[in-house]
């Protein structure tokens, strides 16, 4: 008998399927990257989303992954940087320091912050401010100029914050230019005053209320404030590495306080108009492009080996001196050259004034 043999029957073998892999799903290298730089952002003040971490470390790691110690040496360079220019910024304080020319110049900007601050309460007063308000005018007159200077070029903390003198001084001598300066202007006029009303023995020094322009004593103060001041904004602007322009530029930053003092008074603003003390910006600059000017030539002088053009370079008194006469100078020039005086039309024409002249002159008039 045959017995029946069975074919074994196959049966088909099922593999397993693996999932696809979501957009949203990352090697765990990139996980460990992205927590990494949550931490590392919340230790410092930065909540980072998703979005900005992957950027962050798309943009930082090229090779994918991004660890502590490569954190480390992506940012050292930058601190490297920041710290090297912070040290030589130091180091060129210091070298300003150590001349006559720059501790007169120093002293000679808190007499002007002091300047400031009094002709600023002074013309408040004169605004029917009380007090308190001539006194916060007169500290932003004295302080505004130099603390947007500092915050145009990220100095921090600002100076008065740094060197809190700066404000006592501008406190006291706002008080001054309130209680002090018309006391004594209305002592002089009684000791000149004369007893015919239509003529007067007063100096037009001491006091000019008829005309809108500051009086002489406020102009000159003013004056010698700017001019030491627009020095010293030019000087902040070298000793931290800036191109020469952008430091000639930093001393018209200081006029900043001038034009807050207007606004608050409504008064003509003293940087650009045509009536009034419109010489705030172009003495300022100018004087700040003549200090320049004398570094830029002093360090082309002293950049070899050996000198070029004067032995010893320019000396800084004299570079000072140049910067601080050329503001006073321009002042001095805009007072003589005011609106109102005789013919004089003052140092700048208005833009209607302008084109008058332009068309006279293109139509041969």
């Amino acid at each position: 008998t045959s017995t029946p043999t069975s074919t074994p029957t196959s049966t088909p073998t099922s593999t397993p399927s693996t999932p696809a892999p979501t957009p949203s799903t990352c090697p765990k290298e990139d996980t460990a990257a992205l927590e990494f730089l949550a931490e590392r952002g919340k230790k410092l003040g930065f909540d980072l989303t998703l979005t900005e971490r992957k950027l962050i470390l798309k943009e930082a790691s090229k090779d994918g992954g991004l660890t502590a110690a490569k954190w480390e040496k992506l940012v050292t360079p930058q601190s490297l940087a920041s710290a090297e220019r912070l040290t030589l910024t130091e180091y060129l304080t210091k070298s300003h320091d150590l001349h006559l020319g720059q501790t007169l110049l120093k002293n000679t900007a808190r007499l002007g912050v002091a300047f400031f601050a009094m002709t600023g309460a002074h013309t408040a007063g004169e605004a029917n401010m009380h007090a308190m308000g001539a006194t916060l005018t007169g500290c932003i007159t004295a302080l505004g100029g130099g603390t947007f200077n500092n915050l145009v070029m990220g100095v921090s903390p600002v100076g008065w914050v740094k060197d809190p003198t700066f404000l006592m001084i501008t406190v006291g001598a706002s008080l001054v230019g309130f209680y002090v300066w018309p006391l004594v202007e209305s002592l002089i006029e009684d000791e000149f005053a004369d007893e015919d009303t239509s003529s007067s023995k007063i100096p037009a020094i001491v006091r000019n209320t008829s005309l809108p322009p500051p009086n002489l004593v406020r102009y000159s103060l003013e004056s010698v404030a700017l001019s030491s001041l627009a020095v010293i904004g030019a000087q902040q602007g070298i000793v931290r590495g800036l191109h020469p322009v952008v430091s000639a530029s930093m001393g018209v930053t200081i006029a900043v306080g001038g034009v807050a003092r207007d606004l608050m008074c409504k008064r003509d603003l003293s940087l650009s108009t045509t009536t009034g003390c419109q010489s705030y910006g172009v003495a300022s600059f100018s004087g700040a492009a003549a200090y320049v000017a004398l570094r830029q030539l002093h360090v082309w002088n002293c950049a070899g080996s050996t000198v070029k053009l004067v032995s010893g370079g320019i000396p800084i008194g004299l570079r000072i001196l140049v910067g601080f006469g050329t503001v006073f100078g321009i002042r001095a020039w805009a007072w003589k050259q005011k609106p109102g005086e005789g013919e004089s039309e003052g140092i700048f024409l208005s833009m209607d004034e302008n084109a008058k002249n332009f068309k006279r002159l293109i139509k041969g008039e």
